[in-house]
């Protein structure tokens, strides 16, 4: 053979083996990439997004996009969304659910510009990061206490993004806060509670709990099992519970409020304040015009953690009611 020869076979044969190479390459991508587990993100991992200059923490579960997802909307104002605890992980089969801190609350940013802790701001808020983060055209709120009337609030401002609309322990939507006997009511536990002292025994998380109207005995929610949901809360704002609360107080809503044709169903404990307990409901109720309530007979301010499988039956079958809208 010559060298010229030589040269030329050696180039074939050397472009033979590229070829075996790149076609065993491709075959082993597309073999792995049947066999590989597909990258998912994190189920419960805490997220970020940037809103109105506050950085916000947000978790999302589920995927499902095809009905409405689940936005819970805490309450304090100033605690956190680790809250709700694991109340309602099981609807994350079903549909999302998304939580989050609001603005100066929990592990979100606090920022010392005092205007901007106003309801109104929340409610800005909450649409931006319906827009931004959820991308549905219609949520289903569910408020707890404050959060309740958050989710009030936001669905007259945007109804036409509301799907359906849960109060849990909800306080009046212009909540009387000014007046005295509320304070000696609420006051020496939520001023507690602002200054982040935890119980240090059992009788005094009893008494701490009893003023806001916890029926529960502490070995059921103060124990190790909920140790850890306390202590993931972050630090309770006492800025962001004053300057929110006082922008609660306002002209009477009801007008309003009964002309939101919403599905809604309230929730309340029978041992729950008059603040947020039968009355509230009953008022509500009585003002909504596609409202009603239950009560839990074994729960205070906290159906969903005191009675867990009641709570999360009564959901499910309000949410299935009449289908999705």
């Amino acid at each position: 053979m010559t060298g010229d020869a030589w040269l030329i076979g050696g180039a074939a044969a050397l472009v033979g083996v590229i070829g075996l190479i790149g076609a065993w390459a491709a075959y082993a991508h597309h073999a792995y990439a049947r066999v590989a587990p597909v990258a998912r993100p994190c189920r419960d991992c805490p997220q970020s997004v940037q809103i109105d200059g506050y950085a916000l923490d947000y978790r999302e579960r589920g995927t499902r996009r095809d009905v409405a997802p689940l936005v819970l909307l805490h309450g304090g104002p100033g605690h956190s969304s680790r809250s709700f605890g694991s109340a309602f992980d099981a609807f994350a089969d079903e549909r999302r659910v998304i939580t989050y801190d609001q603005r100066g609350s929990g592990h979100s940013q606090v920022r010392e510009r005092i205007a901007d802790y106003h309801i109104d701001r929340l409610v800005d808020e909450l649409e931006a990061l319906r827009r931004s983060v959820i991308g549905a055209e219609r949520i289903i709120v569910v408020g707890h206490s404050f959060g309740a009337a958050l989710a009030l609030r936001y669905a007259l401002a945007q109804p036409q993004h509301v799907e359906r609309i849960v109060l849990i322990g909800g306080i009046r939507i212009n909540n009387g806060m000014r007046h005295r006997w509320f304070w000696r009511w609420f006051g020496p536990a939520l001023y507690a509670s602002a200054l982040g002292i935890p119980p240090a025994a059992a009788a005094a998380a009893d008494a701490w709990l009893g003023a806001l109207s916890l029926r529960s005995d502490r070995e059921r929610l103060f124990d190790r099992r909920q140790d850890a949901l306390i202590a993931d809360s972050g630090p309770i704002s006492f800025v962001t519970w004053r300057e929110c609360s006082r922008s609660l107080a306002g002209p009477d809503a009801r007008d309003m409020l009964r002309r939101l044709a919403i599905p809604t169903l309230v929730i309340y404990g029978v041992a729950d304040s008059p603040f947020s307990g039968a009355p509230v409901a009953a008022e509500l109720c009585a003002t909504l015009p596609r409202a009603r309530s239950v009560a839990f007979t074994a729960s205070g301010h906290w159906p969903f953690l005191e009675e867990p499988v009641r709570f999360a039956q009564v959901l499910r079958d309000f949410l299935r009611e009449d289908g999705e809208r």
